[in-house]
């Protein structure tokens, strides 16, 4: 588990250079809001909760739904986009942390996309609970930036970066992501009590990238942003260049994998 001073920083570390974090990460798979439609009552009217909006890649299809969404952004430069982007009179943004957010409650529905590790696993999920009506629902989800299963000559090539500027990190076919350990996010989001089984769906999909578009995107990642400056140039202008020698481009595999669980009928 990541300790709380850690967290605190670097989920702050996206709002440093907003305009990056927007060009580089990608849109959520468009079956993540069919099955939010299809399961959790996404639809024309729901009130939503998103926790931590970012610059709106949520946002933007949860709004064009119909829901009216109270999307809680810490960061003021991402809430900035977010609000230039995507303002109309069903978003209603707040600029706090979530855990000191005053909100209203009766929504039917939160989400958190690429957010919730970000909270405090031991009080998050009550003070969502306090905010979702009962029969309403919990999703979270995140896009996983590669996928073991799926090796390629470019992550191959990749890991020889990674050997030579972040030399603890395990290589990418033997790399295990927080978001695929079920049993992790199942206890936290039924701890308590307040919410009923959780589901889980993993969406396969490839992501094209470009030299430029793959330096936008690793610059997002927190343990390259902190990487010392020079490492961190050379780092990317290697990226870069791997993406170069491949033809220009390279698929790389990702995940999109969303957990979701039903707030139950009379429970604390």
């Amino acid at each position: 588990m990541m300790a709380d001073t850690v967290r605190a920083a670097r989920r702050m570390s996206f709002n440093a250079d907003a305009l990056t974090y927007k060009r580089g990460r990608p849109r959520y798979p468009d079956a993540i809001f069919e099955l939010l439609t299809d399961r959790c009552g996404l639809r024309p009217g729901a009130r939503v909760l998103e926790i931590g909006a970012g610059t709106g890649l949520a946002t933007e299809p949860l709004l064009a739904a119909g829901a009216h969404v109270v999307a809680v952004e810490p960061g003021e430069s991402l809430a900035a986009i977010l609000a230039a982007d995507h303002a109309c009179d069903r978003l209603e943004i707040t600029v706090s942390d979530f855990e000191a957010a005053d909100l209203p409650g009766g929504f039917d529905l939160a989400v958190a996309a690429t957010a919730l590790h970000w909270l405090d696993p031991a009080t998050s999920t009550a003070k969502i609970a306090g905010l979702v009506r009962p029969g309403g629902w919990l999703a979270a989800w995140w896009n996983e930036f590669g996928d073991p299963k799926r090796p390629t000559l470019f992550r191959d090539r990749l890991d020889e970066v990674y050997h030579d500027l972040l030399p603890g990190r395990t290589g990418y076919r033997d790399s295990r992501s927080h978001v695929l350990d079920t049993d992790r996010w199942r206890g936290q989001l039924t701890a308590g009590g307040y919410f009923g089984d959780v589901s889980v769906e993993i969406i396969e999909w490839s992501q094209i990238l470009t030299a430029q578009s793959a330096r936008d995107q690793w610059s997002t990642f927190p343990n390259i942003a902190e990487l010392a400056p020079p490492n961190r140039a050379e780092f990317l202008t290697r990226l870069g260049s791997l993406v170069d020698e491949l033809g220009g481009q390279v698929a790389d595999p990702r995940l999109t994998v969303i957990y979701t669980a039903q707030r139950v009928h009379g429970s604390p």
